[in-house]
């Protein structure tokens, strides 16, 4: 039977637990004892996750090993390892590009750069990967939509993407708040900016962006109104920036094997 390893027991590694065990994932799950307090939860919430001794013993029990562990501290950890040919390893860590990854499992041949999200764990969400291996995508598919990038630039445009996900959340909450300014009840307020992007949200899934967009505005209507105003004042602009910032963050360590 398959287990799948997990160096790093942090936030994202524990959605991808919960969320293959919420999807009857059949193979067995090792964790390192690097966050004792996550791994001993997962552990005791669900069958068949266990705790390695350390994390040379998670890689010598797993066929499939995903790197979970800061950037700051990635090279450090993972050179420390012992993979086998046929592993295949899955890297989780930000700002370290497939390179410099690929040399420090070596002699592994199978290196997979993913991102995955806290959503995960409900089994919801994207998770961005590259390049292709039809062994990763398939755990994803159990918790997720697997969206394969071009290459490791495509790569890092969509992960982004997800800097967005704090602001996010503050634009509901800076929205819901302009509602109980005005004497909206608080729980009503909450719970009706949940429910319209919640809704918002779903009716994406069946149409191209700039024609729902379209589609929601009527000659002399308030969403006419809304974006006119909001386009006029360059609102998008910044999202636009923040993107361009984390993107370029991103692809730091390829502009400098470039350059060099």
């Amino acid at each position: 039977m398959t287990a799948l390893g997990f160096i790093g027991a942090g936030h994202i590694a524990a959605a991808m637990v919960e969320g293959l065990r919420a999807a009857d994932s059949p193979e067995d799950i090792v964790l390192s004892p690097r966050n004792a307090g996550v791994a001993s939860k997962l552990v005791a919430r669900f069958p068949r996750v266990t705790v390695a001794a350390d994390n040379q013993a998670v890689v010598e029990a797993s066929e499939i090993v995903f790197l979970a562990v800061r950037p700051d501290v990635a090279p450090e950890i993972v050179r420390a390892l012992r993979f086998r040919a046929d592993h295949i390893v899955v890297s989780l860590v930000a700002l370290r590009p497939e390179g410099e990854m690929r040399a420090l499992v070596s002699p592994a041949r199978h290196l997979v750069r993913a991102v995955p999200l806290p959503s995960n764990a409900r089994r919801l969400g994207p998770i961005a990967y590259f390049p292709e291996s039809a062994r990763a995508r398939a755990i994803f598919a159990r918790i997720g939509t697997p969206v394969l990038a071009a290459d490791e630039r495509a790569f890092h445009r969509l992960w982004s993407l997800t800097g967005l996900i704090a602001p996010y959340y503050a634009l509901m909450e800076s929205l819901a708040s302009w509602a109980e300014e005005g004497g909206v009840a608080r729980e009503a307020e909450q719970g009706y900016v949940r429910a319209l992007f919640q809704c918002l949200s779903a009716m994406a899934q069946d149409g191209k962006l700039d024609d729902l967009a379209r589609q929601a505005q009527t000659p002399g209507g308030i969403n006419e109104q809304a974006i006119a105003l909001l386009r006029a004042s360059g609102a998008f602009g910044p999202w636009r920036e923040a993107l361009a910032a984390v993107n370029a963050r991103m692809n730091r360590g390829l502009d400098d094997k470039a350059g060099g």
